[in-house]
């Protein structure tokens, strides 16, 4: 209604209006203050972005939720009051809101959506309420002020990027009600000495604290950890120095970090204990000396490139397919071919993971038997197999890695054993079927 008007300077809003919509005062880059009165129970998405000269505003009680982008940008409001009535703060609410110093969120908000106070720069506390949650994606990003935020025991995961590049946070402790840490969750938080990691954690993301440069490590065997008061060895960060010929996991680690190991170019072989249950990115990349791995069954993940430039290792050969695995499973990690003039693969049915590259330029490749143990494919898996024609893939994958079959130029057919909804539910990477043939998917594939 009033998009636009860069020169309105301030606006009387009478009680018979109910609903402020979609746009409604975008960009009235003059507009100085706005009061809304009771009767409004609704304020759409937009509604005041980029209002740089906006300084208060009081939202009445008879409102429920903040929309996506309300308040986006508005770079001069110092205050805002959030009513016990709003359930939800939409995504990038108050976006780059860069004067906003202080903001409480009532009990009855359960829900912070992604980028929600991202850029907020001035912001120097905030308390989350039990009420919420799930902490969306970026939703504290770059607040560069913030030096102290307040957990609660009622959220269940950190989402993506979450407070990264929070330079003044000093210390964060998380809650045992948190079960995953996203992708970069903490990663630029310079400042950060410390992080109490709770053993409720099943997953931790890339980089999750990645370029916490001033963490205080709890170290044994010369290697890094984060942890908590009854396990201080629970995420394995990264090694004291790169010149280890050795290392000695503790038994109780669960995570192997991103970079862990990298370029620790003297270390020759690695056990991982039963405990670990997953593998970071470029865990191991670049250890040129390392000949023996052992992975344990216990590991549910293997992140990108982890054994990237392990060219020393020794695999457990089986039908012209290179593996790595433990004394009970050799073959539980495929690692890639033997020779790249291969026609057929047929892989182990006890493979859990099919490597990042493994059948790369395996352009004579035409057909491939995927096991019912397979979970996950990796990144460029299939890349440039030109020649294959079509693919079976089990019910059981999960995830499916950038470029997987990029290139896969004559891919008319994939076989999938699972429903449509299941095969819907996979994690699929940028770009996994780019320049694929013109394929048409079999849902609940029996091989009949």
């Amino acid at each position: 209604a009033f998009s636009g008007c860069s020169s309105l300077t301030s606006i009387e809003i009478p009680d018979r209006v109910t609903s402020i919509g979609y746009s409604a005062f975008e960009y009235c880059s003059s507009l100085t203050s706005i009061e809304i009165p009771d009767s409004v129970t609704s304020i759409g998405d937009r509604a005041f972005e980029g209002c740089g000269s906006l300084t208060s505003i009081e939202i009445p009680n008879s409102v429920t939720s903040i929309g996506y982008s309300e308040f986006y940008r508005c770079g001069s409001l110092t205050s805002i009051v959030i009513p016990d009535s709003v359930t939800s703060i939409g995504g990038s609410a108050f976006y780059g809101c860069s004067s906003l110093t202080s903001i409480v969120i009532p009990d009855s908000v359960t829900t912070i959506g992604s980028y929600a106070f991202a850029y907020c720069s001035s912001l120097t506390s905030i308390v989350i309420p039990d009420s919420v949650t799930t902490i969306g994606a970026s939703a504290f990003a770059s607040c560069s002020s913030l030096t102290s935020i307040v957990i609660p025991d009622s959220i269940t995961s950190i989402g993506d990027w979450a407070f990264s590049n929070c330079r003044s946070l000093t210390s964060i402790e998380i809650p045992d009600s948190v079960t995953s840490i996203g992708y970069s969750a903490f990663r630029g938080c310079s400042s950060l000495t410390s992080v109490v990691i709770p053993d409720s954690v099943t997953s931790i993301g890339e980089w999750a604290f990645g370029g916490c440069d001033s963490l205080e490590y709890n170290v044994k065997d010369n290697l890094n950890y984060l942890g908590n008061e009854t396990n201080p060895y629970l995420y394995l960060s990264g090694v004291t120095s790169q010149d280890i010929t050795s290392a000695n996991i503790d038994n109780s680690c669960k995570f192997i970090g991103d970079d862990a190991f990298e370029d620790c170019s003297s270390l020759t072989s690695i056990e991982i204990p039963d405990s670990v249950t997953s593998i970071g990115y470029s865990a191991f990349r670049g250890c040129s000396s390392l000949t023996s791995v052992v992975i344990p069954d216990s590991v549910t993940s293997i992140g990108e490139w982890a054994f990237g430039g392990c060219d020393s290792l020794e695999y457990n050969v089986k039908d012209n397919l290179n593996y790595l695995g433990n004394e009970t499973n050799p073959y539980l990690y495929l690692s890639g071919v033997t020779s790249q003039d291969i026609t057929s693969a047929n892989i182990d049915n006890s493979c859990k993971f099919i490597g990042d590259d493994a059948f790369e330029d395996c352009s004579s490749l035409t057909s491939v038997v995927i096991s019912d143990s397979v979970t996950s494919i990796g990144n460029s898996a299939f890349y440039s197999c030109e020649s294959l024609t079509s693919i079976e893939i089990p019910e059981g994958v999960t995830s499916i890695g950038d470029y997987a079959f990029r290139g896969c130029s004559s891919l008319t057919v994939i076989n999938y054993r699972g429903t449509e909804e299941e095969w819907n539910a996979i994690s699929k990477g940028l770009g996994w079927d780019y320049y694929t043939g013109n394929y048409t998917i079999t849902y609940n594939y029996t091989g009949e």
